[in-house]
Formats: structure tokens, C-alpha cells, sequence
């Protein structure tokens, strides 16, 4: 009995290494196709027109394997993709271009300060990417891919990815800004219990988007200048927009770190405020009772010759006399404007 033809197809994918995430061809006028691992491993050269695209993880023996013997691009970037490299480059030659792009995880937390990274190998008719935790970059690529967008070349699919990239951040940024503002909200209407702390998550993940962003746009901007005879001039736009993009985001970063930062001063001037507003009440208040606290110690004083002690109503001619004192001192201070 014969296995329907999308069954047969699971199985043939099942038998490669889980460390193939999605392989496509891509060819003029017809939708991306996906691959499986033989067919990966004993692809053709590709023709005029048509490339393919590997996207897989490094946990994987059997890719790792791949990587080093197996793939066909150059012996420098084999030892590259394989490689354990974190900083953000890009080496160009006139066997291709590979480098290494910084990406938000999928799974990412707001105290998750480690980067997700993405090593790339490009030439006329392979674009290959390795990472080793799920990114959202590639994600959102796979998904259009499947949804059978394509390509004129790897230039072109590169640029997408660019802009899925971009995408990430900017939804990251979005959220950074909606927490600043309601933070901003709650700051000018003096509520400001947990502010401090919010401010500073925000604070710190600013700090590590510009970290991330702005050496990648740098090292991105090389990429349009591209003199290789399969980097279409349209291919080349797009990926030139993709970096304007990432430009213009690393710029927004950089207005928001300096917002929370004035967000911050604008708490801790509050905070002195009401500290100094305190310290005025606590000294009035000392003010005007140092001269009843005066008159109590002399008349607390147990010696000979003390006044009023056998005077019928002394206590309240006292007490009344510290209540005036205060009341004295209080008025003289108001009369300097110090109160």
C-alpha cells in the first residue's frame, strides 16, 4: 500500500538532522520550494535564476558535520559558520559575503541580557544561515517564504531578512515606548512607587538595543556597495533601505535612552523635593518647640528657690507661656519667609 505523497514527504523530511529548521529553492516564476535533507546534501549548482536557502542550528552534530565538509562555499566561511564568534561582521570577497548579525531571540525576556546570533554565508546561488537559539529575524523570513513570496536572487532574500530584522526591533522599541510613556504619566502625576525600578528595566534594555544596533548598522552600510555581478541594482536598493531602517531605529533608540534618563532625573529631583519639603517641616516644627523644650528644662530642674512650686494655677501660667512661645516663633519665622 502506498503512502500519500504528503506522508511519503514527512517521512523523507524526519529522516534528516533535527538541526535542519527549512530549506527552500527558489526559482523565476515559480513558488519557493521547500527541501528536504537529501536533497540539501546533494543539491545541483544552482542555474541562472535560481538559488537556495538553508537555515539551520549548530547543536546539531550531523550539521556541524555539514558545515565544515560538506557545504559548498569557501573554506573561510566554512570555518566561520561553524565557528563560535558573537561580535557583529561582515567579510566580503569574490567568493561571496559571510558575517554575523545580532537578532532578538523568540524567547527573550526583559532580563534576558544574552544575544541571539546569527551567522550568514551569501553568494550568487546559496544563501545559507546558522544560528543557535530560535530569532525572530528568521523567523518572520521562513513564514513569508512559506506563505510563497519570492525572490530574484539572495541579495533580494537577504534584504527581506534585513527587514524582518528591523521589524523586531521596532516592535521592541514600540513596547520600550508605550512603558516610558505610561511611566511618564505616572511620574507627572506624582505616583512614583514603582517607577524607579520600571525605568531602570527600561533603561537597561535601551542600553543593550544600542549595543546591538549600532555596530550591526555600521558593518550593514558596506553591504550596498556590493561590486558582485550577482547583486541585482534593485536587490541592492532594498538592502540599502533595510539599513536606512536600521538607522533610523538605532536613532529612536537613542531619543528614548535619553528620555528615561530625563525621566530618571526628573524622579530624583521629585524625590529631593520631598525630601527638602520634610526637613522644612521637621525644622519648624523644632523651631517652635525649643522654646517650650527650653522652659520645660529650667522649670524640670529640681533644685532650691524654684518659682511656682507653691503657687496656686503656676502649671498653667507655663504651659500657657510655652503655647505663646511657640506661636511667637512660628509667626517670626513666617515674618522672615522661612515657613
Amino acid at each position: 500500500m502506498n503512502l500519500p505523497a504528503a506522508q511519503s514527504r514527512l517521512l523523507s523530511l524526519s529522516a534528516g538532522p533535527g538541526g535542519l529548521i527549512c530549506a527552500f529553492r527558489f526559482q523565476a516564476d515559480t513558488a519557493p520550494a521547500r527541501l528536504n535533507w537529501n536533497e540539501v546534501q546533494n543539491a545541483p549548482p544552482a542555474q541562472s535564476g535560481a538559488f537556495h536557502w538553508i537555515h539551520a542550528k549548530t547543536a546539531d552534530s550531523r550539521i556541524q558535520d555539514w558545515l565544515e565538509h560538506g557545504a559548498d562555499v569557501p573554506q573561510e566561511a566554512r570555518a566561520f559558520l561553524a565557528g563560535r564568534d558573537t561580535r557583529p561582521c561582515l567579510h566580503m570577497s569574490e567568493d561571496g559575503v559571510h558575517g554575523l548579525l545580532v537578532d532578538l531571540k523568540m524567547d527573550a525576556e526583559a532580563e534576558d541580557a544574552e544575544k541571539g546570533i546569527l551567522h550568514f554565508f551569501m553568494n550568487d546561488g546559496l544563501l545559507i544561515t546558522v544560528r543557535t537559539r530560535a530569532l525572530q529575524s528568521t523567523d518572520r523570513l521562513r513564514r513569508r517564504v512559506e506563505d510563497g513570496r519570492g525572490y530574484g536572487c539572495t541579495t533580494s532574500l537577504f534584504g527581506d531578512l534585513l527587514e524582518c530584522l528591523a521589524e523586531g526591533y521596532a516592535a521592541r522599541v514600540e513596547m520600550l515606548t508605550d512603558e516610558v510613556d505610561d511611566i511618564e504619566a505616572s511620574v507627572l502625576s506624582d505616583r512614583r512607587e514603582r517607577d524607579r525600578g520600571a525605568l531602570s528595566a527600561v533603561r537597561r534594555q535601551l542600553a543593550d538595543l544600542r549595543r546591538q544596533i549600532h555596530p550591526e548598522r555600521h558593518m550593514l552600510g558596506r553591504l550596498p556597495a556590493m561590486r558582485h555581478a550577482w547583486a541585482e541594482p534593485e536587490a541592492l536598493d532594498h538592502l540599502a533601505q533595510g539599513v536606512d531602517t536600521l538607522s533610523h531605529l538605532a536613532a529612536a533608540i537613542d531619543a528614548l535612552y535619553e528620555r528615561a534618563k530625563l525621566l530618571q532625573e526628573e524622579i530624583a529631583a521629585q524625590m529631593s523635593e520631598e525630601m527638602n519639603r520634610n526637613l522644612l517641616v521637621l525644622s519648624v516644627l523644632t523651631a517652635m518647640l525649643m522654646p517650650a523644650t527650653l522652659l520645660s528644662g529650667i522649670f524640670g530642674m529640681n533644685v532650691a528657690d524654684l518659682p511656682g512650686l507653691q503657687t496656686p494655677g503656676a502649671f498653667w501660667w507655663i504651659l500657657g507661656g510655652m503655647v505663646a512661645l511657640g506661636v511667637g516663633t512660628l509667626m517670626f519665622l513666617k515674618r522672615l519667609r522661612l515657613w
